[in-house]
């Protein structure tokens, strides 16, 4: 039953983000042009210090809500510039695939992998690297830099998918880090999935 419980929890949290996200999303539409470099500067702030402070938890009650408002307000330009190019059914198509690539990719950390915990380690080190060529590639423009950064993101965070279920399977994990986890994994897939899409049909 507490087992049970546990995820439960999860699933709410991971819930409550999305709708949290949402909120970000809307009020995207009212944020001022001039000011979505400085909102995409805090987010990106956040999650570098998230990643080399010790003791900073971006799960954490305060860091998590500003974290998912601000990555709402910056995505909206990407979802409606999208949904302006493509139209709306090709986008809900990508993120029905986005889910669907989420799900089974979860299935498949939760219950074909035995225990992959220790892929921590090795994820961190590619996000890291992942960080630094994207930061590389608005100095250096390199043919099909920005497509390899988006695939590899793409890969990364479905690996991270993978990680996280195979931690709720092995009981690694906390509620609220391991629902915020999850919303971050699915959101970054479909932004990805939109983003490469772009991509291929922009250069076909």
């Amino acid at each position: 039953m507490s087992s049970s419980k546990n995820f439960r929890l999860v699933w709410l949290y991971f819930a409550y983000y999305w709708i949290i996200f949402g909120i970000g999303a809307y009020f995207g539409q009212y944020l001022p042009d001039a000011w979505r470099p400085t909102a995409s500067m805090v987010l990106f702030g956040i999650m570098m210090i998230s990643l080399f402070v010790r003791g900073f938890n971006r799960s954490g009650p305060i860091i998590s809500h500003i974290y998912a408002i601000l990555i709402g307000l910056v995505s909206f330009g990407l979802l409606e510039s999208f949904i302006n190019d493509f139209g709306p059914g090709v986008f809900y198509r990508i993120v029905l695939l986005g889910i669907l690539v989420f799900v089974f990719f979860g299935i498949i950390g939760y219950f074909f992998l035995k225990d992959i915990t220790h892929w921590g380690k090795y994820l961190f080190i590619a996000l890291l690297i992942l960080i630094f060529t994207s930061l590389m590639s608005f100095f250096i423009d390199l043919p099909y830099l920005h497509l390899g950064i988006t695939i590899v993101g793409l890969v990364l965070y479905i690996l991270f998918t993978m990680y996280d279920f195979n931690r709720m399977k092995n009981k690694k994990f906390s509620e609220r880090e391991m629902g915020f986890n999850l919303f971050i994994n699915l959101l970054i897939i479909i932004k990805r999935m939109l983003r490469l899409y772009r991509y291929m049909n922009k250069n076909r």
